[in-house]
C-alpha cells in the first residue's frame, strides 16, 4: 500500500465530524495499510443514525486485550495469519470461549486462503463471514459490514428483550412483596424500549398526591441510573417541557420527530403517570402507537393495584392501632379476660417493666396469627422458610402500625423462628438482636401449652434449662423460672 492511502485516511478523519454514537469496529491485522484502507472505505458509513468508530490491533495478543476492553464491539474484522499462521483463529476461539462473547460478529479476512481453508474454518470456528482480501472490494466490504451490523442489532435486541422479560417475570412472581413496583415497571420499560425498535432514553414517572411533580420511577438507556428518583422535568430535553405540560393537562399523548410523551391515566388516583421516550432509532408506526397505548393502560393498572393494596395495608394498620389503643384504655379488663395476657404482662414486668403493658397488649394480635404460624408441617428449614414468607406477606399491613403494641406483635411474628444462638430463620439474628418482647411472647405461648397439658414444674424447668442460650436468653429464663409457680396460677 502506498503512503497516499495513509495520508488520505488521516485527512478524511480531520474533515469529517463524527456522530455522537458509534458502532464499534475492531480491526485486527498486522499490516497498517489494511487498517488505513478499511477506515477509508467505511469513512462515511452510517447505520440507524450511527457511524463507525474503529479500534486497531496488530497482533493476536493485542487483539485479545482489545476484545477484553471493548466487549460491546459490533464487528471484528480479523486477519488469520499474523505473528503465527493461526493467530487469527486463536483470537476467534478466545472471543467465543474465554471472553464468552457470542454477540460480536466476526468477519475473517485472509490474504492466504490456503493457510485456512474456508470450509474447515467455518465448521470448526464460530465466525460469521469469511472473505479473501483479494475479493474484498470497497463495495463488498460495505455489504459485509452492513449485513453484520443488522445481525448484531437483531441479536442485541433479542438479548435485551430476554433480559426485560426476565425482569418482568421475576417481578410478577412476587408482585406484592416489599416495593415490587420499581422492578416490575423497570422490566416493562426496558422491554418496551426494544419492542419499538430501540431508544436512547425511556422514562416512566409517577405523580405525587397533588399532581404538582412527576418523579422518575423507572428508566432505561442514557443516564438511567442518574434519572431514577429525579423529577421528570429535570431530566427530559427542554424542547419537551412545553409538550409535557400539555400532555399532563389534557391526559393525552404527543408523538414528535425525536420523542414521545404519553399520559398513563390512573383509575384510583387523581393523577396518573407519564411515559417519555427519546432518541428513537426509527419512525413509529400505527402498531407502535397501539403498543405504547397498551403499555400505558396496563402498567398503570398494575400500579393502581399495588397502590390499592398499600392503602388497604395502611387501613388495616390503623384498625390494629385503634384496637390496641382501645385495649390500653381498658387494660384491666384485658388482663381479666386473658390468661396469656396476664402471663406476658408478669414476665415482661420481671425483665423490662417499661414495656410490660405494650407487650401484654401485643399478645392479642400475636395470638390471632397462630394459624399462620402453624403453616409448616415439619421442622425442615425449607418449610419453615416458606412459612415465614407466608407470615410476612399476610401481616405486611402491621409494618405500618404506629402503636407500640402493634409494632411488638409484628416483630414477634417476624422473629418467631429466630434463635438466641443465631441458628434461626430467616435472618439468623443472634442475642440481643432479638427483641425481649419477642422472647416474652414466645415463652408465654410455650408455657400456656405446657400448663394446659399439665406438665409439671420440674419437667418445664428441665426443658427450659436445655433451651438456655439456644432459643432464649439465659438471664431471661432465670427470671422466668423464678416466677414459674406464680405464672401457673395466673
Amino acid at each position: 500500500m502506498s503512503n497516499q492511502f495513509m495520508f488520505a485516511d488521516e485527512a478524511s478523519q480531520q474533515n469529517t465530524k463524527l456522530p455522537t454514537e458509534y458502532w464499534k469496529i475492531l480491526i485486527v491485522d498486522d499490516e497498517p495499510e489494511v487498517h488505513a484502507v478499511t477506515k477509508l472505505a467505511l469513512n462515511d458509513f452510517n447505520f440507524l443514525g450511527r457511524g463507525l468508530k474503529f479500534y486497531s490491533a496488530f497482533s493476536g495478543e493485542e487483539a485479545k486485550k482489545l476484545i477484553d476492553e471493548h466487549p460491546d464491539a459490533a464487528i471484528l474484522l480479523l486477519d488469520v495469519v499474523m505473528e503465527t499462521d493461526d493467530a487469527g483463529l486463536q483470537v476467534a476461539r478466545y472471543i467465543r470461549e474465554k471472553a464468552d462473547n457470542h454477540f460480536t460478529r466476526i468477519i475473517l479476512r485472509t490474504g492466504q486462503p490456503g493457510q485456512a481453508p474456508e470450509r474447515t474454518v467455518i465448521v470448526n470456528y464460530d465466525i460469521n463471514d469469511y472473505k479473501s482480501k483479494t475479493e474484498l472490494t470497497a463495495q463488498k466490504l460495505f455489504t459485509a459490514v452492513m449485513s453484520s451490523l443488522r445481525s448484531y442489532r437483531d441479536i442485541m435486541s433479542i438479548d435485551q428483550s430476554r433480559h426485560g422479560l426476565e425482569k418482568i417475570i421475576s417481578a410478577s412472581t412476587n408482585l406484592y412483596a416489599l416495593q415490587p413496583m420499581n422492578s416490575f415497571v423497570d422490566g416493562l420499560v426496558q422491554q418496551l424500549s426494544w419492542v419499538i425498535g430501540g431508544a436512547k432514553q425511556t422514562l416512566y414517572a409517577t405523580a405525587n398526591e397533588e399532581g404538582t411533580s412527576y418523579k422518575v420511577l423507572a428508566a432505561h438507556g442514557e443516564d438511567s441510573q442518574v434519572s431514577v428518583g429525579q423529577t421528570l422535568r429535570s431530566v427530559i430535553p427542554s424542547k419537551a417541557l412545553a409538550e409535557l405540560e400539555n400532555v399532563i393537562a389534557n391526559h393525552g399523548s404527543f408523538y414528535g420527530d425525536d420523542f414521545v410523551l404519553l399520559y398513563c391515566r390512573s383509575h384510583c388516583r387523581a393523577h396518573g403517570s407519564v411515559l417519555f421516550i427519546g432518541g428513537r432509532s426509527r419512525t413509529l408506526t400505527a402498531d407502535d402507537h397501539h403498543v405504547l397505548q397498551l403499555f400505558a393502560e396496563n402498567v398503570q393498572l398494575a400500579q393502581d393495584n399495588v397502590v390499592c393494596l398499600e392503602d388497604s395495608d395502611h387501613f388495616l394498620a390503623r384498625l390494629a392501632d385503634q384496637l390496641m389503643l382501645h385495649n390500653a384504655n381498658h387494660f384491666n379488663n384485658v388482663l381479666d379476660g386473658s390468661r396469656e395476657g396476664r402471663i406476658a404482662y408478669r414476665l415482661s414486668q420481671a425483665v423490662n417493666a417499661d414495656e410490660a403493658e405494650a407487650t401484654a397488649l401485643a399478645w392479642s394480635l400475636f395470638a390471632q396469627a397462630r394459624p399462620l404460624l402453624d403453616c409448616a408441617s415439619t421442622a425442615v428449614a425449607a418449610n419453615e422458610t416458606t412459612c415465614q414468607q407466608r407470615v410476612a406477606r399476610s401481616l405486611k399491613a402491621l409494618t405500618h402500625g404506629q402503636h407500640d403494641a402493634t409494632q411488638k406483635a409484628h416483630r414477634a411474628l417476624m422473629e418467631r423462628l429466630e434463635r438466641w444462638d443465631g441458628l434461626g430463620l430467616p435472618e439468623g439474628k443472634q442475642g440481643s438482636d432479638i427483641a425481649l418482647s419477642t422472647q416474652v411472647l414466645l415463652l408465654t405461648e410455650q408455657l400456656v401449652d405446657w400448663f394446659e397439658e399439665e406438665t409439671s414444674d420440674a419437667d418445664i424447668k428441665t426443658r427450659l434449662d436445655d433451651e438456655k442460650g439456644r432459643y432464649y436468653s439465659p438471664e431471661f429464663l432465670e427470671q422466668a423460672l423464678k416466677l414459674l409457680p406464680e405464672l401457673r396460677n395466673l
